[in-house]
């Protein structure tokens, strides 16, 4: 039987990114890669929708700059004098954004040779066990977009699938484990293979 994963939209895009750069001639996630190719991939409804918010943040670009710092440095609450820089972002051409838009519709239609995903749909059922998950902010730093997708692992679990989600966001992270939820941060450097 392969293997099920659930792409949380920030790991749907950079599947979606790192892909399309393999396909180019290099990806440093090739491995990461080959092992979710190996299975099944779905996204929640939900990730449906945010996916086109993730696009905007790359598509509009950055000006990028120094940033001054403002975290207090001392128990006397003296701030921190230094800056940071961030480069500047690029905006994305119509054509790009219409590349992205035309990749994500395939992809979920089927027609794409690069990806293919399933969508796991949610209901009233899932907005329940998301209302149950989402006390868990209270500790970890995670939305209730997160919740949703959480509640979305949890119902396929629910049916009898073994479904890990992939997954950069701690905070979500956390709150699949107090679920019993295995996850997977496939596109951090240095993480290693998939549980």
């Amino acid at each position: 039987m392969r293997k099920e994963y659930l792409l949380d939209t920030n790991a749907y895009y950079n599947l979606l990114k790192e892909a399309r750069a393999q396909q180019k001639g290099g990806s440093a996630f090739s491995a990461e890669i080959s092992t979710l190719m190996s299975g099944s991939l779905f996204i929640s409804t939900i990730t449906k929708i945010e996916i086109v918010s993730v696009l905007g943040k790359y598509a509009r670009g950055s000006s990028g700059g120094f940033q001054r710092c403002t975290r207090c440095i001392s128990r006397t609450g003296e701030a921190c004098q230094n800056q940071w820089y961030t480069a500047p972002r690029a905006r994305w051409n119509r054509r790009e954004i219409g590349g992205w838009q035309r990749l994500i519709q395939e992809t979920i239609s089927g027609a794409s040779s690069l990806i293919t995903v399933g969508i796991l749909p949610f209901d009233d059922k899932t907005i329940q066990t998301a209302e149950r998950l989402i006390v868990h902010a209270l500790v970890h730093n995670f939305a209730s977009m997160d919740a949703m997708i959480a509640a979305t692992a949890m119902e396929a679990a629910a049916d009898g699938r073994e479904m890990t989600v992939v997954t950069s966001d701690k905070g979500l992270k956390a709150c699949l484990s107090k679920a019993g939820i295995a996850s997977w941060d496939a596109f951090r450097a240095g993480v290693g293979a998939a549980p």
